[in-house]
């Protein structure tokens, strides 16, 4: 019998963690395992519901059911496993995991959990409610380490498996690519492109984009900022561009197809204050863009300093500085954006992050 492993999300937003979802799913679709994914409708429901596994509702969220009772999560996935039965439930937030452990009692299945945020709120009372599953999984070094040492995970049982790229989804460009993707944004190839690519919320730090474009006006007269993500901050920054009359420097694109934006690109920035991996990175990288990040979970895996990009502390005006220094160089750019394609290739193949989770399953399955 096939594996049958369930996914629970809190919903179906846009963003790393469903790319993830998306691409994990794919994957294990196309090598026979009967998945499937539960959660509430979100940005990016079109996606999961176009896709060749069932896709179920469940509101694990309170604020994505309003007015339904305490405990009908519960009462809904259990149901659900009633008629459905899996071998692994592979929960993607804490909440998540709740619902799914008290909706399992009794049930025997095991709980895998994703951690795609590191240094999330885990003290006081987080922590009694923090339910980090059976076994870990950890997409970095760092997230790791931080299981272990904030949330007390027992180390044993934390299995680390770095996020993968499909390089057929994000090839490599070459100048014509990078020119003809420029055209059709309306950017001359002589401009210095900078991409930004993330939800717009609090943890990604968007503003410091406009503050870049805003404070760069000398040093890169000729810079153009993409920014693509939706999010809670999007109405806020689009009025700030043109309060701050940065319209001609900054450009928000909402909700669009990464790959021409990368191909666009001279470099990628993520100022993030979070990130459990940082897998637009990695896709940036796999098309031949360099990245400038800050020193959150993924930095290990994706940058080697100085090669395929660079790393720079959590701090504002640090990654101002750098970010000015990192896009000046426009030779340097172009030269790490080389090795940081084959660095992706060579070292996180979308194949092998399937084929590392499905064995992962298996040693879980009861």
């Amino acid at each position: 019998m096939a594996l049958r492993i369930l996914h629970l999300t809190n919903a179906t937003e846009a963003g790393g963690l469903s790319r993830y979802l998306l691409d994990l799913c794919g994957g294990l679709h196309q090598r026979g395992i009967d998945v499937s994914v539960g959660g509430a409708p979100g940005a990016w429901h079109h996606k999961f519901t176009q896709s060749p596994w069932p896709w179920f509702y469940l509101p694990l969220a309170p604020n994505k059911a309003p007015g339904m009772p305490p405990g009908s999560a519960v009462q809904l996935l259990r149901q659900h496993l009633e008629a459905h039965p899996v071998d692994v439930i592979h929960t993607h937030y804490r909440r998540a995991t709740w619902v799914g452990r008290r909706a399992s009692r009794g049930m025997n299945i095991p709980i895998l959990y994703t951690l795609h945020l590191s240094g999330i709120p885990i003290r006081g009372w987080r922590r009694w409610f923090s339910d980090f599953g059976d076994h870990a999984h950890a997409p970095s070094a760092d997230a790791r380490r931080w299981l272990i040492e904030d949330a007390r995970y027992p180390a044993e049982r934390i299995t680390l498996i770095p996020h993968g790229i499909d390089p057929l989804r994000f090839p490599q460009r070459d100048a014509a690519a990078k020119s003809a993707a420029r055209a059709a944004l309306g950017i001359s190839d002589s401009a210095t492109v900078a991409a930004f690519a993330a939800r717009l919320d609090v943890p990604k730090n968007p503003q410091w984009m406009l503050d870049l474009a805003e404070q760069s006006q000398a040093a890169l007269p000729d810079l153009v900022i993409l920014i693509a993500g939706v999010g809670p901050d999007y109405a806020p920054l689009k009025a700030d561009i043109a309060r701050r009359n940065l319209a001609e420097r900054v450009r928000m694109l909402g909700e669009r197809e990464l790959l021409p934006i990368y191909q666009a690109a001279d470099a990628l920035l993520l100022p993030s204050l979070r990130e459990g991996f940082g897998l637009v990175c990695a896709e940036a990288m796999c098309v031949g863009v360099p990245v400038l990040r800050t020193l959150t979970s993924g930095t290990q895996e994706l940058i080697v300093e100085g090669v395929t990009g660079r790393a720079v502390p959590i701090d504002h005006d640090a990654f101002i500085k750098d970010a000015i220094k990192f896009l000046a160089d426009r030779p340097a750019l172009e030269t790490m954006g080389l090795a940081a394609a084959e660095h992706i290739r060579k070292n996180f193949p979308l194949e092998r992050q399937i084929d590392s989770t499905i064995e992962l399953y298996k040693s879980l399955k009861r």
